[in-house]
């Protein structure tokens, strides 16, 4: 595959969804949880937050595979395998305390950057349509390697 491309699936399948998942998960928080400038709360938030995220990076495996392995620059494999949750449990400890920070940032910056009409309003639709979007861009681009194919797979189905 070319480079052009496993960057363009990287962003519109890996990058712009798990962006998404942060601000999904710090407009969630702030709309739901009274009193949410409160250091505990945030943190309490934050955690639960890192599981969701651990859940998500769960479902991109395969697709994460499949690129990593098309992908010959090591600096690219690093950005990739922060999603992989296939790892040494070092590693993946040191991933999950990376989302913790990430999701206490995305619900501090969400509750600095929008009013409260707008988190409690229609700031979830958007970002659930960008992630949408990108979602579906990305598996358009890279559809034929990331679908499971039964012919395909199966060697002595002539």
């Amino acid at each position: 595959m070319k480079m052009r491309r496993i960057m363009l699936v990287f962003v519109f399948l890996l990058l712009i969804p798990y962006i998404c998942s942060l601000a999904i998960i710090g407009i969630g928080f702030n709309a739901l949880v009274l009193h949410s400038t409160d250091p505990f709360r945030t943190a309490v938030g934050a955690f639960v937050g890192a599981i969701i995220m651990l859940a998500v990076k769960a479902t991109i495996q395969r697709p994460l595979n499949l690129l990593a392995g098309d992908i010959y620059d090591s600096f690219l494999q690093q950005i990739l395998r922060f999603f992989s949750i296939r790892r040494r449990p070092l590693l993946q400890v040191a991933n999950f305390i990376l989302d913790f920070v990430l999701c206490t940032l995305a619900t501090i910056v969400i509750r600095l950057l929008l009013p409260l009409e707008w988190i409690v309003g229609t700031s979830m639709g958007f970002v659930i349509l960008v992630m949408f979007i990108s979602t579906c861009l990305g598996a358009y681009i890279e559809y034929d390697n990331l679908s499971i194919d039964a012919e395909s797979s199966n060697p002595n189905s002539d």
